[in-house]
């Protein structure tokens, strides 16, 4: 008999337990979590993706987290609904800064591009010299370098294909994008308007890029920066989501596609006149007679 009693007061405080816990671990789940005097708030939360190995995750000047090779992304939870700046800080990499806003039930995406601070490039030599031995002596014979002649030959602005119904030339290896015809990388496209770089869709809607939509409202076109004067190349850059990649001045540079007034360009390279062509996904890069392969 008491034995019996025994299982059915457990039972009852088990029961009663989990009345009471259920309940909050719905609204925890919901992101509601109690305040002063246990009045019920209602939260969000950051979800940072794309940080590289070992950065440092800060919300608003606090270290939050780090990231980790079988942890990358990471979601910030709890958070009450407001302006946030998120940093992603790693030792030899440019940090990463952003204001994002929060709201109730809702997770902000926080996408994440940081390149190192030094990118190498691999030289390509105009000549190779070789060793030449006729029997007696042995001499040293320069030689056109074939890989230096094949990538120049894509930086010849000479290299146009002529469309027979019009009779115009289309650069094959440059381009700078109109509206009317953009550079492309699936439905995206990437012009420039005297100095004034944009980026748009053109695909179906409802299915634009994120950083073509601010909270639920999406727009066909974003307007990514002002050069004030024409780069002299603009393309996307392979291997990275939403990133471009300019020629401007003395400058190569990356810059991520997003409404973030506090983004900045992250140097690839800088020389004297720089220009830069994509061939098979990969960089290439020429500063006068200078030609190298860019290693990201």
């Amino acid at each position: 008999m008491i034995k019996v009693l025994k299982k059915k007061a457990r039972f009852l405080v088990f029961s009663l337990v989990f009345i009471i816990v259920s309940p909050l671990l719905v609204l925890y789940a919901n992101g509601d979590i109690f305040g002063d005097g246990w009045s019920l708030l209602k939260t969000g939360g950051i979800y940072i993706n794309s940080a590289p190995i070992n950065s440092e995750i800060y919300i608003n000047s606090k270290l939050k987290n780090n990231t980790s090779f079988f942890e990358r992304d990471i979601l910030v939870k709890n958070l009450k609904s407001g302006i946030y700046e998120v940093v992603v800080k790693k030792e030899g990499y440019n940090t990463w800064l952003k204001k994002i806003n929060v709201s109730n039930n809702l997770v902000s995406d926080a996408n994440v591009f940081m390149l190192q601070e030094e990118i190498g490039v691999r030289d390509i030599p105009k000549e190779n010299t070789n060793d030449f031995n006729n029997g007696t002596t042995t001499t040293k014979i320069k030689e056109l370098n074939e890989e230096y002649e094949y990538i120049y030959n894509f930086f010849l602005n000479d290299l146009s294909l002529k469309n027979k119904k019009t009779a115009s030339s289309t650069f094959l290896y440059k381009n700078l994008g109109t509206k009317e015809s953009p550079i492309m990388s699936g439905k995206e496209g990437l012009w420039q308007e005297n100095g004034k770089v944009f980026v748009g869709w053109f695909g179906k809607e409802n299915s634009e890029p994120q950083y073509l939509c601010i909270t639920t409202e999406c727009k066909k076109s974003m307007l990514v920066f002002d050069l004030l004067k024409e780069p002299t190349n603009l393309g996307f850059l392979p291997g990275f989501y939403g990133v471009i990649i300019v020629a401007f001045d003395n400058q190569i540079f990356a810059v991520q596609l997003e409404e973030n007034p506090n983004k900045s360009a992250q140097l690839i390279y800088k020389g004297e006149k720089p220009d830069f062509r994509i061939i098979s996904g990969t960089v290439y890069i020429k500063d006068v007679d200078f030609i190298a392969e860019v290693i990201m």
